[in-house]
């Protein structure tokens, strides 16, 4: 629904409330001139900017998600686990309930009944508006514009490849497995050589967990990749050796023209395998790629401009969060490239598959 729309079926106590915080002078009688006095304040784009500019960045962190996901309609009790999620440190009692009456005082959702129970629910219109008004701002932030570097890193339908790199090398290869159902180093270093992207295996120095089943096991990209064919089915990891399931062999026959149905696929299981650590993912990804579609964008001021906006994860401060869950993990996934321009600064752009994806992603919305 639209604000007009909300307006007439939402809660009058909301109403009366706004139009008081909103300085409206009308019949509070008339629901028609309450809903239309509303209307026109909230819509108006000073008011909108304004209302903005006064917002703290807990209530940013809780509004994001609300802009960007597919998910129209919540209740009290789904906001209020949302708004605990948008404090980076331990909150006292009650704080996040006085964080989610300020956003319903502010006009940014609205409390609607529906099937004799209350449902809250942001305007599409009103969504749409505070989307590119919080675009804006990152791109303001994010400063320092770059032309097209003279190289760099599409890496569009690559983790697709390397999925069925994967399973064409279990198919091909005995891989055996060490007692904790982990490719021994020789297997991983052999299995990178058939891939698109190689990466350093880990050397157990760092602690890892909290981004896929495998992760403590296998470096970034490999994990991710070896965490979505595990999830399709199609390799299984008995006692002694990896092997090939028979949706897995049906997968190996996989033509390459199907490679962007497969890209879209590992797109979803990153989202899903990544969630639990940075909540915020599916509009943190939409609105990364929404700061990087016209310009190449530095990666210094990216970091400095999404701070901000994302929780550290235990060992992983907010800028490794940025800069290597987010930027690089959109990088192998082909919905970023990556370049660099002298000296050493590496800078990031939209990838043609990216934009499609980004565009289809918000037309479901």
């Amino acid at each position: 629904m639209n604000l007009a729309d909300t307006l007439v079926y939402a809660d009058i106590g909301q109403l009366h409330q706004l139009a008081s915080a909103c300085g409206i002078t009308c019949n509070i009688h008339s629901k028609h001139e309450l809903v239309q006095g509303l209307h026109n304040r909230l819509t108006s784009s000073g008011f909108c900017q304004g209302l903005h500019d006064q917002l703290t960045w807990e209530e940013k962190r809780f509004l994001l998600p609300l802009l960007f996901e597919k998910r129209k309609e919540y209740s009290r009790e789904a906001l209020l686990s949302r708004a605990r999620k948008a404090f980076k440190e331990e909150i006292r009692h009650g704080e996040h309930e006085k964080l989610l009456d300020r956003v319903l005082d502010g006009g940014w959702l609205f409390r609607i009944r529906k099937s004799y129970a209350f449902v809250y629910t942001m305007p599409d219109d009103l969504r749409r508006k505070w989307r590119e008004i919080f675009v804006k701002e990152v791109c303001e932030a994010a400063y320092g514009n770059y032309t097209r570097p003279n190289a760099y890193r599409d890496d569009t339908y690559a983790m697709a490849h390397d999925v069925q790199q994967l399973i064409k090398y279990v198919q091909t290869n005995h891989v055996p497995l060490s007692k904790e159902g982990v490719m021994y180093r020789k297997q991983q270093q052999k299995l990178m050589e058939f891939m698109a992207v190689r990466e350093e295996l880990i050397d157990g120095k760092e602690w890892r967990f909290g981004y896929g089943r495998r992760f403590r096991d296998y470096p970034d990209r490999l994990a991710l990749i070896y965490d979505f064919a595990y999830h399709q089915q199609w390799l299984q990891e008995r006692e002694e050796a990896l092997i090939l399931t028979e949706a897995g062999a049906k997968q190996a026959l996989t033509l390459e023209q199907e490679q962007e149905k497969s890209a879209e696929r590992l797109m979803a299981y990153w989202l899903l395998s990544y969630k639990k650590a940075i909540p915020a993912i599916e509009s943190l990804w939409m609105l990364l790629a929404c700061v990087c579609d016209e310009d190449w964008r530095e990666e210094a001021s990216l970091i400095r401009a999404l701070r901000n906006w994302v929780r550290p994860f235990y060992y992983d401060i907010e800028e490794e969060v940025i800069r290597r869950r987010l930027l690089s993990m959109m990088v192998y996934l082909g919905v970023l490239r990556r370049g660099i321009h002298m000296p050493d600064v590496p800078v990031y752009s939209l990838t043609k598959w990216g934009k499609s994806l980004l565009n289809k992603t918000q037309n479901r919305k």
